[in-house]
């Protein structure tokens, strides 16, 4: 691929970053918030918002010390696996990352089946192929394509946003309580929130797109995890004070509740929101398996889209139970890797030599509350929800 056709603008690699995760946090958070009162979701945002920012950007520095511009895979196979068993703990980590994506694209898929489901009339298999065939298509074109898809479903988001919230204006509301004291019910929302800004594995590709001035590289983790913090609030308090019941995918509840042309708009909109996560996963779950494999592209893309559609076909868990599982997955094997590996690459390439760095902010004290923080996000990802 010619660096013209991976070449992004600031917005499109912004749009790449918040497309991992944007997905999942639109369509779980609300069913989590609802068992939360508003105080405790706004401090739970705030928080994990900071958090994210702040492991996102030495997910960032780290990337940006390496002149080999790798993925994660590869980074901590330089930085951490090191030694006779290196080889074998990085191919480890491969394999760790590669069945949490599968994992991650099927719940993409299970989700956009149910909603196709509910909108169509259609069974819930062929929803799933339908929305298969949408969200790997797309991958298929490589980089740029995805960039420009993010970016114009984005603008998209904010389009539908403003008319869905303009047209429920009519509806009665219900009111949210300020405040809960269901610590359970507030560790799964931190969890569930910590995961949808989890965008960690889309940082190499920003870089590769922003490498004509890497300088932006920060902006766009800070304006991508921004992106998705203004989303989530968004779709979550317009389906806490228009559903009864939030339902685990939020728009079905909320468009049955005002019904007509809010549900038909509200299904485009999820499933917007669930392709751009989809897009943005497999696309780094392919570059993940190319540089690991040496494979071409397109056989590595065939084998990151195809078996998240054999997953969800084979009916194991819904929507919600893929998306949990995986969050505490991810979050244990990066968030606690970052920090040495970070370290490391401190080590090999001095502050002189790279684009970016944290300075005091991505010291040991910063570096011990992301530590803390992640292990949190995993307990609140197996919390049970009932």
């Amino acid at each position: 691929m010619t660096p013209d056709k991976k070449r992004l603008t600031l917005f499109e690699a912004s749009a790449v970053i918040a497309g991992l995760g944007i997905g999942g946090g639109i369509m779980a958070v609300p069913y989590l918030s609802s068992r939360n009162g508003l105080i405790p979701i706004l401090v739970i945002l705030a928080a994990a918002y900071l958090i994210s920012v702040l492991l996102h950007l030495m997910v960032a520095e780290m990337a940006l010390r390496d002149p080999g511009r790798s993925q994660l895979v590869e980074l901590f196979g330089k930085y951490l696996f090191n030694g006779r068993l290196g080889s074998v703990l990085t191919w480890a980590f491969f394999g760790l990352i590669v069945f949490s994506f599968y994992s991650l694209l099927a719940g993409y898929v299970a989700g956009c089946g149910e909603v196709l489901k509910e909108l169509l009339g259609i069974p819930l298999w062929a929803g799933e192929l339908i929305a298969y065939a949408a969200a790997s298509g797309v991958v298929f074109f490589g980089l740029k394509a995805v960039g420009l898809s993010e970016k114009y479903s984005i603008l998209g988001f904010g389009v539908i946003m403003a008319v869905l919230a303009g047209g429920s204006l009519g509806h009665p509301l219900h009111p949210i309580p300020l405040f809960s004291d269901n610590l359970r019910a507030g560790l799964a929302l931190y969890g569930m929130i910590m995961f949808s800004f989890a965008c960690f594995f889309s940082i190499p590709q920003a870089i590769e797109g922003l490498i004509w001035k890497p300088k932006l590289v920060p902006w766009s983790v800070l304006i991508g995890i921004g992106i998705n913090l203004v989303c989530i609030l968004a779709i979550t308090l317009m389906a806490l004070s228009l559903s009864k019941q939030v339902t685990p995918v939020a728009v079905i509840g909320w468009g049955k509740e005002v019904g007509g042309w809010v549900l038909i708009l509200g299904s485009v909109f999820a499933l917007l929101a669930m392709l751009t996560s989809y897009w943005a996963v497999s696309y780094a779950l392919a570059v993940i398996i190319q540089q690991r494999l040496k494979w071409p592209y397109r056989l590595s893309w065939l084998s990151a889209t195809l078996p998240s559609l054999i997953i969800a076909l084979s009916g194991i868990t819904g929507f919600l139970g893929f998306m949990r599982i995986t969050g505490g997955a991810m979050a244990v094997m990066v968030a606690i890797m970052v920090i040495p590996a970070l370290r490391k690459s401190r080590k090999l390439a001095p502050a002189g030599e790279t684009a970016f760095s944290l300075g005091s902010w991505g010291g040991i004290f910063f570096q011990i509350i992301v530590i803390l923080a992640y292990i949190l996000m995993a307990l609140g990802s197996v919390v049970s929800i009932k």
